[in-house]
């Protein structure tokens, strides 16, 4: 009963909502209209200038948009250019007055008609006159960023990994304990950003204890501007010509990955025009991506998803007698562009970090920084430039990535640098090209006189002769196909890498990949590679891999090199991410090394659990190993496995309450009330809803549904509020002559001061009542009356207090 009658209040608020903004209904009595003309205003009244907000039809077919108008004194109807193009009216330049606004009158080829009764507007356009309809066919998960911030709370967590192993040169030592080692990251988490630490943990029968610190660092993200700023242990920006390093100091970088909404890179747009309302499809490598119906005139695609690479775009436009007009457009995306207008950088300054891993706070003595940039200058140009300097270096150069129409995209760059009496340049340039199924990818960069970089004058504590070894090498070539043979369903994969340090030592690698999908289940695979300048080193691998079952595989393989040759056969099940999942493997290696292992994984709600056993050669080895993480949020303590990036706890405010993450069952809330939700994406919408169920039936809830955008690393609480002891009941309401109190009728409780509406059979579901309530209801002829009625609460029951009579008061 208490769900039937919110349900009908339900209903009335939302018929009452429709009636007011619904178009359907204008659009029913529009058709009792006189035809539209030119510039008839049915409002004859003159009135001062005058806001409206009138929904917009265009050619007898609402627009299904809402646009705004500026009514003049002398009844002149203007609109801004970008919303008359919005609706599909071209803002023609002889209507467009001195302050910016079009006055519709004016415009070529257009008519129009203003009905302020119904605060509609009526065009008839000429198709010369109707602007392209823009189609995204991104469609971002979020409309306007500025609508839904990321959120955090306040809180903290400590990811753990835990390893341990025994073994000996027997079978008899193989339970000898050899050491426990540990990877541990701290963070505290907040709405002004993370404070990050990791550390490397060890303890062994040689060294009792030994720790390495790793990073520590504090970043905050701002969506609007998707900029992070860093402090403390960070890796600079770089671009493809150039060596990032890692270091201690401060950071301020351009993130896209705050908007996942925004496409970054130049996409593909298509175009077209109908001469009556169609539909059109467009396909993708004939794989449809986008299906929209469309009115008579012009329109654009952009934002069109597509992969990076090469491919085909395919637009058919539909009309009502099924005839089709197809297209079709090649285009090549890649991410080495930026799309027109958009920026992306990287700017620090620091000490260099050397030894990372093994030292924990060794930093070069000379003050660093770099910055980097690129820009979009256009679809087809991205420019690109980077600096950096310190120490007595200064290093800088630029470059620019271009496409190549349909076939690719090639880039070019060079820099200088100068360092004491030392002084180089450096030229590189890259290509990535499609044609049909063959794909070429080639890349040289090469070094001239003595050229440096902040790499190599802060390379360890080491003599200059030995910090310029570390400099960029004389040469880096590289050269990679790949060909489809045409008589086999295989293909071919060709490389070729060319190395060549300072110091003049020269690698020349060629390999050589063959790849064939045998059927469904079972495929072969083939490579082998050779050092043109060390002829005696080569390799050959050869194999097939199977799969066994729905998330089982096998797989056996040959190889044989410069150090021997070997048979493998390796079995597999991979475990899921969900709780209770159960993954192992098996492989033994026979040859010049045998190796031998067997290991499980096991999945609970709280870590990730791993055994094994393993021979090498004489030696065996039993490991094990545990992951997880330990919770500080919502006031409460949760373990977990791994949390990467975000989370949330959810606060049902009742045990045993099924929680759902995307749909999908994700956990039932604990003694306590609480979930927490690990693997959520940050920057992103997440959607999580309760099932009301298991709910006690004297329970209330406010809403099931909640949807939460949580910063990265962070986490977020989601309260739903259920209230188990809210002092609620089902009142039936009549009037003095016994008959129900109408439906939609609304009403207050006036020692809560809650409102409420009345629903199915004069039913009303009234919450936080007293031992004596009083409510004020009117009626839905506008006249009042007043109840009153005890309540008195049972645990685990829905009170229901049925007949109360509303008194008409004077």
């Amino acid at each position: 009963m208490r769900k039937r009658a919110c349900g009908a209040a339900s209903i009335l608020f939302s018929l009452s909502v429709s009636l007011a903004v619904d178009p359907s209904a204008s659009r029913a009595r529009a058709q009792r209209l006189p035809p539209a003309g030119t510039g008839v205003d049915t409002d004859t009244s003159l009135a001062a200038p005058l806001d409206l907000q009138l929904e917009v039809f265009v050619n007898g077919r609402s627009t299904r948009l809402i646009a705004g108008f500026i009514r003049d004194d002398d009844g002149a109807l203007a609109i801004a250019p970008d919303q008359l193009r919005n609706v599909g009216i071209i803002p023609a330049a002889e209507a467009v007055r001195a302050d910016g606004l079009v006055d519709i009158s004016k415009l070529p080829g257009v008519t129009y008609r203003y009905d302020a009764t119904l605060q509609a507007i009526y065009f008839d356009v000429q198709f010369d006159s109707i602007s392209a309809r823009i189609i995204d066919a991104h469609r971002p998960t979020r409309s306007d960023p500025g609508e839904e911030k990321a959120d955090s709370s306040f809180g903290g967590l400590i990811n753990y990994t835990i390893y341990g192993n025994t073994g000996g040169g027997d079978a008899g030592k193989i339970w000898d304990f050899q050491g426990l080692s540990g990877w541990l990251e701290g963070r505290v988490f907040s709405p002004y950003g993370v404070l990050s630490s990791s550390q490397l943990l060890s303890t062994s029968t040689d060294d009792r204890y030994d720790s390495t610190r790793l990073e520590t660092n504090w970043s905050y993200s701002d969506p609007d501007t998707m900029t992070t700023y860093q402090v403390g242990d960070l890796i600079t920006g770089g671009l493809g010509w150039t060596r990032p390093i890692r270091m201690g100091g401060v950071q301020v970088k351009r993130n896209f990955g705050l908007r996942p909404d925004l496409v970054t890179m130049p996409l593909p747009q298509l175009s077209g025009s109908a001469a009556v309302p169609s539909t059109v499809d467009v396909y993708v490598d004939n794989a449809r991506r986008l299906s929209e119906t469309i009115p008579e005139g012009p329109f654009e695609i952009i934002n069109l998803p597509v992969v990076t690479g090469a491919g085909m775009a395919r637009l058919v436009v539909r009309d009502a007698l099924g005839r089709e007009t197809t297209s079709d457009t090649p285009f090549f995306a890649s991410s080495n562009l930026l799309a027109t207008g958009l920026a992306d950088y990287s700017l620090e300054a620091g000490y260099a970090r050397r030894f990372y891993g093994t030292e924990s706070n060794d930093y070069s003595s000379d003050l660093v920084g770099s910055g980097t940039l690129r820009y979009g200058v256009d679809d087809w140009l991205t420019v690109e430039a980077h600096a950096e300097g310190g120490g007595g270096l200064l290093n800088g150069g630029g470059g620019a990535a271009f496409g190549l129409g349909s076939y690719g995209v090639a880039s070019l760059a060079g820099s200088a640098s100068s360092y004491g009496d030392r002084a180089g340049f450096q030229l590189a340039g890259s290509v990535e090209m499609e044609f049909g199924d063959w794909r070429l990818y080639a890349r040289s960069q090469h070094t001239f006189g003595d050229y440096d970089d902040i790499a190599a004058i802060t390379f360890g504590p080491a003599t200059p002769e030995e910090r310029f070894r570390a400099s960029p090498p004389r040469a880096l070539d590289q050269i990679a196909l790949s060909v489809p043979l045409s008589f086999d369903p295989s293909t071919l994969n060709l490389s070729f890498t060319n190395v060549e340090t300072v110091d003049g030592d020269r690698s020349q690698l060629v390999g050589l990949s063959y790849s064939r999908q045998i059927n469904n289940r079972v495929s072969f695979f083939a490579s082998g590679f050779t050092d043109l300048a060390d002829r005696g080193s080569f390799g050959i691998f050869a194999g097939l891999s199977v799969q066994l079952g729905k998330d089982i595989y096998g797989a056996a393989s040959v190889s044989s090199g410069s150090d021997g040759s070997a048979f493998t056969a390796d079995i597999a099940k991979s475990a899921g991410t969900e709780s209770g999942s159960l993954g192992w493997r098996l492989r033994n290696s026979e040859g010049t090394r045998t190796h031998r292992s067997a290991t499980v994984t096991y999945r609970t709600e709280t870590a990730r659990f791993e055994a094994g056993a393993a021979q090498h050669g004489e030696h065996l080895q039993a490991t094990g190993q545990v992951d997880g993480a330990i919770v500080f949020a919502g006031g409460d303590v949760f373990l977990s496995n791994r949390i990467d990036d975000a989370f949330a706890v959810i606060d049902t405010g009742a045990p045993g309450v099924d929680v759902l993450y995307e749909n999908r069952p994700a956990g039932r809330s604990n003694g306590r009330g609480k979930l927490l939700l690990p693997n959520l994406r940050s920057y992103e919408p997440n959607r999580v809803t309760i099932d009301p169920t298991n709910l006690p039936v004297d329970a209330v809830v406010a809403e099931t549904k909640s949807t939460t955008i949580p910063a990265d690393r962070s986490g977020t609480v989601i309260r739903f509020d259920v209230e188990t002891q809210a002092a609620a009941a089902l009142v039936t309401l009549r009037d003095e002559g016994g008959s129900y109190i109408e439906i939609g009728s609304t009403g207050r409780v006036e020692e809560s001061g809650e409102d409420f509406f009345v629903g199915y059979d004069g039913q009303a579901f009234l919450t936080h009542l007293t031992a004596h309530n009083r409510v004020t209801i009117s009626r839905s002829d506008g006249t009042p009356c007043v109840a009153e009625f005890g309540f008195r609460p049972k645990a685990g029951e829905q009170v229901t207090i049925p007949d109360v009579v509303c008194r008409a008061t004077q």
